[in-house]
Formats: structure tokens, sequence, C-alpha cells
């Protein structure tokens, strides 16, 4: 599973078969002749002990000894356990990580209970979700209609079979959908999302409309699987979104409402995608450092998107989903515009977000709103800049990817990234300023 979530997520990856010793490695990224990230996994389902720090101890150490004497470099090491580290194990781990990195040069990971959620939730590695966790599959329902490798969803229950409810069906990329009056054609794999408590699930794709005024829309469909508070307060809050929506009425790059649809026990949001590429396609992250003019292009439309978040702190919401897929470049003059709603005036929930993305807090839930917009912020444009995410231990400065950039913007967008939010700037129409102050700067080549 290990080997595929990493092929699913980072590409190309390896297992390594132990033939009298594995190097260290269970899976891998990269050149055994030269540089290479890898994954050590440890099936520790009951926790991390004391015992087991020799083991994990004894893994890294083979990986570092065999790097030196086969020539290659080992760039990343990431422990993965299916479980939670305690306090007293959480605290050993992080002081054994920094004195292994000072010592080693080695960047330690940890994929624990969390970080391995985390990774199975990105839509890239929705196969390995489905295959290995989908908590739902019931193999015994598999029909003529659902033949074996399908990837129809069940919910088991005591109670009687009802009828088939098609709102409730998988959606599939290429299927037509009917949703109040319209169709829409699908045009991949819905991202999903299943509540905690598996009281509702979420999903949400990009559509053609294909039935009497064509248009592009982003769908966004609660479906209520079980009828509990937990359930009826989500559906109140996607209501919610919508009403902002339609009062904000797609000014100032956010998006327009197209519809707002009640069928059967799915609620779903229907908004207008503005024809351009996303913020993926036009600037990356592309795993390197930008160069001085396209990094202007980044400060230019991260001003507008802080100028459209701007709008939606007014109103007393945030986005809290943003990241490369949920930023459009729009028209002729290339104006960020945001692709949905994002999370807006929904109640943030423990993981919420976009992986890579996320702040600090949102992996713990509560309430969370303006400041996880700036971080957020901040993150896309750290990320796009220099090639590489944002740590949450310690973060180099813009300027030693990019020297050119205003250093004054590069401490500002360091304060944003903060993982305390009470010490992050928050106000976006300010860093909106910042950003624009930022550009005109390094298009006249920069100031140190």
């Amino acid at each position: 599973m290990i080997g595929l979530l990493v092929e699913a997520v980072r590409g190309d990856a390896r297992l390594v078969f132990a033939n009298g010793g594995d190097w260290g490695i269970d899976a891998l990224v990269g050149d055994l002749n030269g540089r290479v990230t890898i994954w050590q996994a440890k099936y520790f389902p009951h926790g991390v002990t004391n015992r087991h720090r020799g083991q994990i101890e004894g893994s890294f150490a083979s990986a570092v000894r065999n790097a030196s004497q086969h020539g290659y470099h080992v760039q990343e090491w990431v422990l993965c356990v299916p479980s939670s580290l305690d306090p007293q194990m959480t605290r050993w781990w992080d002081g054994w990580r920094q004195t292994q990195t000072r010592l080693t040069g080695v960047r330690l990971v940890l994929w624990d209970e969390t970080g391995l959620r985390s990774q199975l939730m990105q839509p890239a590695a929705r196969y390995v979700r489905r295959a290995y966790y989908h908590p739902y599959r019931d193999i015994g329902d598999q029909d003529m209609d659902h033949p074996k490798g399908s990837e129809s969803v069940t919910i088991p229950s005591s109670s009687p079979r009802q009828p088939p409810d098609h709102a409730a069906s998988p959606w599939r990329g290429g299927d037509e959908r009917r949703i109040g009056t319209h169709r829409y054609l699908l045009h991949e794999d819905p991202v999903e999302q299943v509540s905690l408590d598996h009281s509702w699930s979420w999903r949400e794709a990009t559509a053609d409309r294909v039935q009497h005024d064509p248009l592009r829309v982003r769908l966004r469909q609660l479906h209520l699987v079980r009828e509990t508070s937990t359930a009826q307060r989500r559906r109140d809050e996607v209501r919610a979104q919508g009403r902002l929506l339609r009062k904000l009425g797609g000014t100032g790059g956010l998006p327009s409402l197209d519809g707002l649809t009640e069928q059967a026990a799915a609620t779903t949001l229907v908004t207008v995608l503005p024809a351009g590429p996303f913020w993926r396609q036009a600037f990356g992250p592309t795993g390197t450092p930008l160069a001085w003019f396209p990094a202007t292009g980044v400060l230019g439309a991260a001003a507008e998107v802080c100028a459209t978040l701007a709008v939606l702190h007014r109103e007393g919401a945030s986005h809290r989903a943003l990241g490369p897929d949920s930023i459009v470049l729009t028209g002729r003059t290339r104006r960020a515009a945001l692709v949905d709603g994002g999370l807006a005036a929904l109640t943030p929930q423990p993981g919420e977000g976009v992986p890579g993305y996320r702040a600090p807090e949102q992996h713990r839930g509560g309430r969370s709103s303006i400041p996880v917009d700036i971080y957020q912020v901040a993150a896309l444009v750290y990320h796009t800049l220099t090639g590489h995410p944002p740590s949450s231990y310690a973060t180099p400065p813009i300027r030693a990817s990019l020297p050119e950039l205003p250093e004054h913007l590069d401490d500002l967008l360091l304060r944003c990234l903060d993982p305390d939010p009470a010490r992050r700037p928050v106000d976006p129409r300010a860093l909106a300023a910042a950003f624009r102050e930022g550009r005109r700067l390094l298009s006249q080549g920069g100031t140190r």
C-alpha cells in the first residue's frame, strides 16, 4: 500500500526487495546512483512505544550507512506508522529528528496516522484509498450492473433495502448526471469526502451543462447518508454558502452561483467556472524555483486572490481550501478568480483543506477563519516561487531561491506562515498591496 500511495502522490515509486538486506529502504523515489527519497514502513498499529524506538533508529542508521557505502545521497527519509504518537514519543521524535538532520543532512518526515490519512485523501490517491480502505464496499452486492472491479458504493444497514437513490450513486468521469432540470457531463472522477461519523458525504467535480444553455460549471454536492443532527447542520451550512454566493453575485473574483438544487437527500451547489488555465497550469509549482519574470505574474495573481478573500472576510466567511487547483486565471488579462466557494460558511472539520497547503490549526479542527486563508495564500506563493512547500519546522527565506524578491515581502510571507495563527497578519488587503508592490519592484529587477 505504501508503494502504491507514494507512486500516486509522488510518482515513479519503486519497492525494494530485501534480498540479503533492504538497505533501510521499503520504497524509494529517485536513482540509487544519485539522489533518493526513502520511505520506511513500520507496522505499529497500536502506537509507537519505547521498545519501537530502536527499530526506527536502526532503520535510519542503515539507510544512511548504505547510502555512504554505495554512493548515493538520501535527501529525505519518511517514516510511515499507522498510528499516532503519544506525548512522550512525540517529544522523542521531534528531538531525534532535529538531531539526525543536523548530523546527516537528511530531512526526516513522519507519515503517522494523520499524515497517511492526509496522503490518502489526495485526489491522486483515490484509487489506493478505495482499493484498501473503502468503508462501504459490499462485495456481496455486486451483480451484472456492477461487475467485479466496479466502484459502486453501498451503505450497510440492518433496515430493509430501499430502491436505489440515483443522487447517491457514484459519480465517474464521463457520466451524465441529471441535477434538477439540467443534465451535466462530468469531466473527471470527483473529489470525495465522508464525514467522521459517516452521516454525510461530499463530492465535487467540474462538468459541462449539456442541454439548454451550455455552460462549464463546478458541481459540489452534499448527500445525507443518515438524518442526524450533524448531517442536518452540514446541509444548512451548504445552503448558507449558496445564499452567500448569491448575495455576492460573482463580484471581485468570487464564483457566480448558477443554482442551488435540493433533490432527495442531496443538496447541490452549481457555480459557473470561468474559462482559463488553473494556477497549477499557469505557474506550477514545478519542483524548481521560478525565474524573476514569471514570479511577477505569481505576485500579481496572488494580490488578486487576496482582494477576493477580503470580500469574503467582510461577510464573516473564509475560504480555507486554497491551492493550485482552486484558482483559475481568466480572460485576456489572466485575472485570478476562485474556482468555487471552498469551505465558506461551513464549520471547520479536522483535516479539512488542500493537502500541502493546510494551516497547522486545520489538522486539529476548531474555529479558524481569516488566519487560515492568509497562511494558505502564503504557502501557495512560497511553494510556487521556490519549488518546494514550506516546512512546519524551519522554512528557509524565499530569497534563498529567488534573490531578486524584495526582502520586506519575503519577511512578510514568512510571518504569514507562522505556525501560530495569532502571529500572522490578518488583513488580506494589506497583503494584496504588498504583493502588488513586490511585483512592481521585482519587475524592475528586485531590491535587496
